[in-house]
Parts: structure tokens; sequence; C-alpha cells
């Protein structure tokens, strides 16, 4: 083996790495920004112009790397139903049950239900991808997430009533559909990471605008400060996200991928408690411990091998 070609595999699992650790920044971010638009914007605009966002931050970097969308015509390439149901499944709808349960939860409860997503999706890859079974230590770690599923959600459902118990649902509804997208992305026809962002985008936001149109009036103009808020999720959390995340997975498999999104609980409470003064509680802050001992046990051997 030459120096260089050593010197490749050594530094291929630290970019690995480092892509993470900027999924966790952006997606764990992403929970304060969203509470603070949809004060403003309601949850089917806000998909809407995150969403637009995202597309617009894409196509211009596809279309300064040279790179194009696969044939739409005269017979559409198998991607784009691929891609399509990314955009549904993994953008439009759990971008808009996130942040419907962002006005009844605070950031870091709808974090820490976001972190139920590598729970699930162990839990599907090992139904699903042969390469993903899971072994008794993980499926330990899988029940022991949902044990901390239930201690986060049966308290504030039995205290708050059937308005947080809706919001609660939403969010965890939000996270199995992260996870189902996830499988999706590993068996989807291989694009480059900027093409296969841009096209899961652009079709979640033709899915998003039909959903606000039908059920949602348009919202007054909102403040610079919602809009600001709107616009980060939109750069950062989905256009660059994307972009990662379709990378990872293509790189590392769904179930790496989605340390990013236990990881993101971390930076979303501490961001809540420390910038917008939240109190999220005991409970769950045994949750978000439960959930994360599981996806460690979950996870662990995967990224040891991978690595």
């Amino acid at each position: 083996m030459t120096l260089r070609a050593a010197s490749s595999r050594l530094q291929a699992p630290i970019v690995d790495w480092l892509v993470l650790a900027a999924l966790v920044v952006a997606w764990g971010s992403a929970f304060a920004a969203l509470k603070i638009a949809v004060a403003e914007i309601p949850p089917a605009w806000n998909t809407v112009l995150r969403m637009g966002v995202a597309t617009l931050v894409l196509s211009l970097i596809c279309a300064a790397r040279g790179e194009r969308l696969p044939r739409l015509r005269p017979r559409p390439d198998a991607a784009w139903a691929w891609y399509s149901a990314l955009g549904l499944v993994g953008l439009a709808a759990p971008f808009f049950l996130f942040a419907f349960a962002a006005q009844g939860l605070p950031s870091a409860v709808n974090a820490i239900c976001n972190g139920s997503s590598p729970l699930f999706t162990a839990a599907l890859a090992h139904v699903l991808l042969a390469e993903e079974r899971l072994s008794l230590r993980r499926g330990i770690g899988v029940a022991l997430g949902f044990v901390g599923l239930v201690v986060l959600v049966l308290p504030r459902a039995m205290a708050g009533g059937a308005v947080e118990g809706l919001a609660l649902g939403a969010a965890i509804l939000g996270g199995l559909m992260y996870a189902v997208s996830n499988i999706i992305t590993r068996k989807a026809p291989r694009l480059s990471s900027t093409a296969g962002a841009l096209l899961m985008v652009l079709t979640g936001l033709v899915f998003a605008v039909v959903g606000a149109l039908a059920t949602t009036p348009l919202p007054p103009l909102p403040s610079l400060k919602a809009l600001a808020a709107v616009t980060a999720l939109g750069v950062f959390s989905t256009a660059l996200g994307s972009v990662g995340y379709v990378w990872l997975v293509q790189r590392r498999g769904p179930v790496f991928m989605s340390m990013s999104i236990y990881l993101a609980p971390l930076w979303a409470t501490a961001l809540g408690v420390a910038l917008m003064g939240e109190r999220p509680g005991l409970s769950a802050f045994a949750a978000l411990g439960l959930i994360l001992l599981g996806v460690g046990l979950t996870t662990w051997r995967s990224t040891v091998k991978a690595a």
C-alpha cells in the first residue's frame, strides 16, 4: 500500500465524523429556530418556505458544479420515483409534523422525540436490510430507547392533556418517517449527494405547496426574526443538511448516519436551556438518557466495524 493510499484510508473515517458533527449542529439547532419561526408562520407554510429556500440553495450549488437532475422526458428516470418518496416521507411530512409539534412543545422535548429516529431505523433495517440485523445487544438498545420514549411521553401526555399529547404524537411520527426515509435512501438509485438532495427537496416542495394550499390560508407577512429563522432552517438544516445526509447514508449506511439524530437532542437541549430559558423537567432528562443509551447500544457495533 502506498503512503498516499494509507493516508486516504485514514482520512476517510475522519471526514465521515466531521460531516456527522456538522449534521448534529445543523439539525440540533433547527429546533430552536423552528420554535421561533412557528410563532408567526403556520406549520404548513413554514415547511413551504423552508423547502423553497433549500431548493434555491441546492439549485445554485448544482449549477456551480455542473450537475443535472436525472432525465424527466420522454420517460422519467427511476430516481424520480425514489426521491419523490424521500421528498414526501423524509422532508415535507416530518417537517410539517415537527413544526406542528413545536407549537405545543419545548424545543428540547421536540428534539428528544426526533431522537427516537435511530431506534425506528434500527428496527426497520433489521427487517429490510440483511447487513443491518439486530444482535441481542442492539435489540436491548432498541427496547431501552422505546422505554425512554414512554418515560418522556406518558407523564407529559397525562399532565398536558389532549393538546400536548397530540404534539408529542406528531413529533414521534416525524421520527418514524425519518427512519423510513433512511431505509429508502439506502435502497434508492445512486446520485451525487448534491443532485440527490436537490431532487429530494424539489419534489418535497411540490408536496408541501399542495398541502399548504389545501389546508392553510396564507399568513400575514412575518417579522424579520421569523423570516431569519425559517431561512436558517432552509439553508443549513435542510439544504446543506440534505447533502450531508445523502452523502453519509451512501458512504456509511443508515445506522451510522442516524447517530447524528441521537446526538442532535443533546445540542438542542443545551440550546433550549441556555438561550431560550427552557426547563425540560426530570422526566425529559431521564428519557434523553435512556434514548441515548439505547441508541448507543444499537449503533456502537456498526460504528466500530465501519471505522
